[in-house]
């Protein structure tokens, strides 16, 4: 499940041209999508906001497949001249030397013409590198920071984020052994082990909590999910360490530039994700493949929506509505063979305990709610989780899906269909109660509307907002029903797919 091809020798060495942009060396691209610390509670990780990203990609050097001989040079350029310290702010020259530095790549940002080119600079740049060199000194500042980016891991960046891990610390550590030997090489090494392994651990706890925490894992299947992401990295760390031997080898065809781009320890790592193996090394297989646990993250990012609208009291209608379409992509998956069987199993084991987790995040904001009712609220405004409610149209729902044949759209049909009746019921027994009664009749009145005309409501306007921030296109308003469609619809295009939304 873990695609991958090494490039060869001959291919490596044709790609480097002295100081020439390079496309880098992957021969086969993956197909992960890329795109954001630990929870302190369920649903709190802000990697549940659409697409838009959070982590701190300008921490990460030659993060993207694409990393070329002017890209190192420029990123050193960048950190040489644009890091200034407080005491150099008293040297007149060395602050003057600094804004002229910040104001050339300010203009080369929002392409200001005049000036010096980038490509003059840097070729001039470039020229300095191919006389002196690069020390062999690695800072260690510099990788904390690296590391700590990767701490609220998304399922989109998973593969890539391992990847880069694991060629980072196997290109510096490549590089303290080639520049440093005896008592200095130890402890450098032992350094780059202490925060090499604290960053990892991060990584590493980061995401196996961020599914703990929304699909309800156990402790002991957290911890499968901790060892296998250890396993995935550790074949990873030993898959770059087999291709070291070929990078440099390319990197000794660079002309000039081999001499400073042997220490450049950011391209080195570049380079070795682009030529190594994507497979596991060794006998040992994790239980959880990258593609499992990126599958269980996608997954849990729509329980965590489901979490942060409970929090929001969303009833327990329109939830099980939702939960039912996150099970049926689940289940979708499953049935495609997209997860392995034992991911299947988790999924499916830890469901109930990740609905549970919804609804005492509903019920706790019923509660607080309830506590500090408005004058005139009546006692049972807010009234607790009806959980027959729930149960009975995720159930409706479900069972639809198993028998119509995975047509998830006619199953939410179904479930609509046994939620009028239930919440029927609930206002019933709790007629005090704001989510039922006129409420919950006029949303299952308009589910199948569509309007062609509307005043877009104030959740529009911020939805439409946050979609042109993530560079999406404004969504039209639609019905409730048509963004179940459409959810479905893009689920199935993303698995190559296609579904028939005729009502």
């Amino acid at each position: 499940m873990l695609p991958g091809i090494p490039c060869s020798s001959y291919n490596m060495q044709n790609q480097i041209t002295t100081g020439a942009p390079q496309t880098g060396f992957r021969c086969d691209p993956s197909a992960a999508v890329r795109s954001a610390g630990k929870n302190t509670a369920p649903g709190t990780d802000i990697r549940a906001i659409g697409t838009l990203k959070s982590f701190d990609e300008a921490a990460r050097q030659g993060y993207r497949e694409d990393y070329s001989i002017q890209d190192a040079a420029e990123s050193l350029w960048r950190k040489e001249t644009q890091t200034i310290h407080l005491k150099d702010l008293e040297d007149p020259e060395k602050s003057k030397e600094f804004l002229e530095n910040w104001r050339l790549q300010a203009r080369w940002d929002l392409g200001i013409q005049g000036g010096p080119t980038k490509d003059e600079v840097i070729s001039a740049y470039i020229q300095g590198l191919r006389q002196n060199g690069l020390s062999g000194e690695v800072d260690f500042s510099v990788l904390t920071r690296e590391l700590a980016s990767f701490k609220a891991t998304t399922p989109e960046e998973l593969e890539d984020g391992l990847d880069y891990v694991a060629s980072r610390y196997v290109a510096l550590l490549d590089k303290l052994e080639r520049n440093f030997q005896g008592e200095e090489l130890a402890a450098r090494t032992a350094k780059l082990e202490e925060v090499y392994q604290a960053g990892k651990a991060e990584m590493i706890n980061g995401y196996t909590q961020f599914l703990q925490d929304n699909l309800g894992l156990s402790d002991s299947n957290a911890q499968t999910v901790r060892d296998s992401l250890s396993a995935i990295l550790a074949g990873k760390e030993e898959a770059c360490r087999s291709t070291l031997k070929q990078v440099h080898e390319a990197v000794e065809q660079a002309g000039p530039d081999s001499l400073w781009l042997q220490n450049h320890d950011a391209y080195i790592a570049s380079q070795l994700r682009a030529a190594s193996t994507a497979g596991m090394a060794g006998e040992s297989q994790p239980l959880y493949s990258v593609q499992d646990l990126a599958a269980a993250g996608q997954i849990a990012q729509s329980y965590q929506k489901e979490i942060a609208y409970a929090s929001s009291l969303r009833n327990e209608a329109v939830l099980a509505l939702d939960l039912s379409m996150a099970d049926m992509k689940a289940e979708t998956m499953i049935s495609q063979g997209l997860v392995s069987e034992n991911m299947a199993a988790l999924l499916r084991e830890s469901r109930a305990q990740g609905h549970e987790n919804v609804l005492s995040a509903l019920n706790q904001a019923l509660a607080r709610r309830e506590n500090t009712r408005a004058p005139g609220e009546p006692k049972g405004t807010f009234a607790p989780v009806d959980r027959a409610v729930f149960q009975g149209i995720y159930r409706a729902t479900m069972d639809a899906y198993r028998q119509n044949g995975g047509d998830a759209v006619k199953a939410i049909q179904a479930g609509v269909s046994a939620g009028q009746k239930l919440t029927a019921q609930a206002a019933a027994k709790a007629p005090k109660a704001a989510r039922w009664g006129n409420s919950i009749k006029s949303y299952w009145q308009e589910f199948y509307k569509t309007p062609e005309t509307r005043t877009p409501s104030r959740l529009d306007t911020q939805m439409n907002n946050l979609l042109i921030l993530a560079g999406r296109t404004a969504r039209p308003p639609c019905s409730a029903y048509q963004q179940y469609v459409t959810s479905w619809q893009d689920f199935l295009t993303s698995m190559g797919g296609g579904v028939d939304v005729r009502a």
